[in-house]
């Protein structure tokens, strides 16, 4: 082993010029002569109880000078509460150093009036965050952190500086996105942007129109809001759904201009490595189908090339070279379909990179078009029968043949191919079938009862299961499973570890479990003189979403794609009367359907359950229908049998129900006593006028 050491000098002389490399970082400088000198109320008309953390921002201020490539942001903020010193006594910028510099202008506090200049650099340390390291990328920006001292209740923060350089990967085209509200009310946003080009805007929930002007020879655009509102949030929503008030703006006119744009920035290798030529020649020879090679060469970038995103500066846009990838075996989203789409090519296949919003796809087309919309790549696959097929080499554990091969519900594209000027909608495979089959065998009334489960996943949500229990250990999988069990049950016991069965042509895995429930049998509510066992369709109630308002202004979010299957076989310790019966609901969202029926012998019962999602998400016109419809299928998600706890040992027919029928049924009982009570009530009443009557003193 060889030990290289290094003398203590040198280390010193590195911290020194890693220190000032660090300062040289920071500049200090008036504010730039273009920005317009902003004025904000210290005391808006805002109710204190609905902003956050003891933090009122009273101004926030961004404006662009395009042609000089500088972004100046102001931000004011009142620390109303004691609360609010630990968030606003802290200043952080993020900037990217490979394109840009970062100048400081004000960092002030103001209190009781007099103003206490907080500028110093010697303050600011440079930080490399890495906010996404967990998903392995890495863009090398860096954030610039002062924690001001001596800051307290009722101070005023007014923090600004410029951020100059743009990416060069744009070429010095430009577009960008801003909001004119905030998820708590500010008591003003400004936006101001310096042009030299006519630039396209649009705006979104807002009615706001920008002011048009000149300055020296330049377009100027101005929007400002006061006291802005903030937006409405109501529970599941869906991620795309634009709730702010955003104004899109953008110097491209149309999508193909995009695509002409990012067609330079996927070009050919024109030089081929040897050893990307020989994995290419590797799968022709040994895939005999071009169906066969597609499906190769998906896998080898899965499987063999590892995600890791190395996206500083044009790295976040322009990939590496497919020989280079091959080479270092690993890349991100844009290197890997970027490798795919190279080896489809050379193999005489024809496939595209695909630019996706993995959050924002499905309202893709309120954007204006911009390259910077995107934050995905996947691939476009165009097969000998000229049928499109979409592939994610970032995905990890699927299987299946390449007709097969599931792809997320990731709503709108742009599919990077000479002659496309428009988004296109990327519809999903809607087979995503999951069946599940319960066995529960009850011995005796009021004891124990075991449970055995067979899951059967197939397509995307076998690859998602896949995923899981090549990801966990196989006791913590049991472990896991065991207490989604306990939620249902009281005294659930593991009989047997789960046993995993993977089909990887077909993409189906079928997972086996068996359970010792103790306390299957428990009191029936609004009844104890009764005990009950209850089996519920957990397989549909996991993906089933009821809402508890039914009133609704936002759409509402579904899992979706989904179709799944629930059987459960009950056998019973005896005869029960069950009576057979269907439920059906149908909607616009979904169908839903339920069986009860039993054996010859009446000692097993059968359900039968069945959902279907249509959708993605229900639309506000919808939803009073949605809601209606879910609160008919919620009635018979679950099952009921019970039995009188005196009978409990007797021989003889019991009863079974779903929980409607169940409460129908207590409500019966419950009439039955009052009227015994108001006859025996009444009687008594007669009686006693009748004695009354009788003894009463003679005239």
């Amino acid at each position: 082993m060889n030990v290289i050491t290094t003398k203590p000098y040198l280390i010193f002389l590195l911290l020194i010029i890693s220190f000032g490399k660090s300062f040289a970082q920071l500049k200090i400088s008036n504010t730039p002569e273009w920005v317009v000198k902003q004025s904000y109320d210290p005391a808006p008309a805002i109710d204190l109880q609905e902003i956050s953390y003891g933090l009122l921002t009273l101004l926030s201020d961004e404006q662009v000078h395009i042609a000089k490539q500088e972004r100046y942001m102001r931000l004011v903020q009142h620390i109303t509460d004691g609360v609010g010193v630990q968030e606003g006594s802290t200043v952080s910028i993020n900037y990217d150093p490979s394109f840009q510099q970062l100048y400081l202008h004000e960092v002030r506090v103001v209190r009781n009036g007099a103003v206490i200049d907080k500028l110093n650099v010697k303050d600011f340390q440079i930080i490399r965050q890495e906010s996404n390291s967990e998903s392995h990328i890495y863009d090398g920006s860096l954030n610039a952190v002062a924690h001001l001292a001596d800051i307290r209740k009722g101070d005023f923060i007014d923090v600004s500086y410029t951020i100059k350089g743009f990416n060069p990967i744009h070429g010095g085209r430009f577009s960008t996105i801003t909001s004119l509200n905030s998820y708590e009310p500010v008591g003003k946003i400004n936006f101001y942007l310096v042009s030299a080009k006519q630039l396209h805007y649009k705006a979104v929930n807002t009615t706001v129109t920008p002011d048009i002007g000149r300055y020296k020879g330049y377009r100027t655009y101005h929007w400002q809001t006061n006291l802005a509102a903030p937006p409405l949030f109501e529970d599941n929503m869906p991620s795309w759904y634009l709730t702010y008030a955003s104004v899109f703006i953008s110097d491209f006119e149309r999508w193909d201009a995009v695509v002409d744009w990012a067609l330079r920035i996927f070009e050919m290798d024109a030089q081929m490595s040897e050893e990307l030529r020989t994995k290419i020649e590797f799968i022709k020879a040994n895939a005999d189908s071009e169906g066969e090679r597609i499906t190769a060469t998906l896998k080898f970038v899965q499987e063999e090339i590892r995600y890791l995103g190395l996206e500083s500066g044009i790295g976040a846009y322009k990939p590496f070279s497919p020989s280079k990838v091959l080479s270092q075996r690993f890349g991100d989203c844009k290197d890997k379909s970027w490798l795919m789409v190279t080896m489809l090519r050379q193999m005489g296949i024809k496939a595209y990179p695909v630019l996706i919003n993995t959050t924002f796809g499905e309202s893709l087309h309120e954007f204006l078009p911009s390259p910077t919309v995107f934050d995905h790549v996947v691939v476009n696959v165009v097969d000998s029968t000229n049928t499109k097929r979409f592939y994610d080499p970032t995905i990890n554990n699927q299987f299946g043949g390449y007709k097969g091969i599931s792809f997320p519900n990731y709503g709108k594209a742009l599919i990077i191919k000479q002659g496309v000027n428009a988004l296109e909608q990327i519809v999903p495979k809607q087979d995503d079938l999951v069946e599940v089959f319960d066995t529960f065998d009850l011995p005796t009334v009021g004891g124990p009862g075991t449970l055995n489960v067979m899951t059967v996943y197939r397509d995307a949500e076998a690859d998602a299961m896949r995923s899981l229990y090549k990801s966990n250990s196989l006791s913590s999988l049991s472990k896991d499973f065991k207490d989604y069990y306990s939620e249902l049950y009281d005294g659930v016991e593991v009989l047997k570890p789960p046993v995993f069965d993977d089909d990887s042509l077909a993409n189906r895995l079928l997972v086996e479990e068996s359970y010792k429930i103790n306390s299957i049998w428990t009191p029936l509510v609004g009844d104890h003189s009764k005990l009950s066992a209850n089996f519920t369709a957990y397989g549909i109630t996991d993906i089933f979403m009821s809402p508890d308002e039914n009133v609704r202004k936002t759409p509402f979010e579904l899992y979706y794609p989904a179709r799944k299957k629930h059987q459960i076989t009950v056998k019973l310790p005896r005869k029960w009367a069950i009576a057979k019966s269907e439920t059906h609901v149908r909607s616009k969202s979904f169908d839903y359907s339920m069986k009860v029926k039993s054996s010859r012998s009446k000692d097993i019962l059968y359900l039968n359950y069945e959902y279907h999602n249509k959708h993605s998400f229900v639309a506000p016109e919808d939803y009073d229908e949605y809601y209606t419809k879910v609160k008919e299928a919620e009635q018979s998600l679950a099952y009921y049998v019970y039995i009188p706890k005196r009978a409990a040992n007797r021989v003889g027919p019991r009863t079974g129900t779903s929980p409607l029928s169940l409460a129908k049924t207590i409500v019966t009982n419950l009439k039955s006593i009052i009227y015994w009570v108001f006859g025996i009530v009444f009687l008594i009443i007669i009686g006693l006028a009748f004695i009354a009557y009788t003894n009463r003193p003679s005239d």
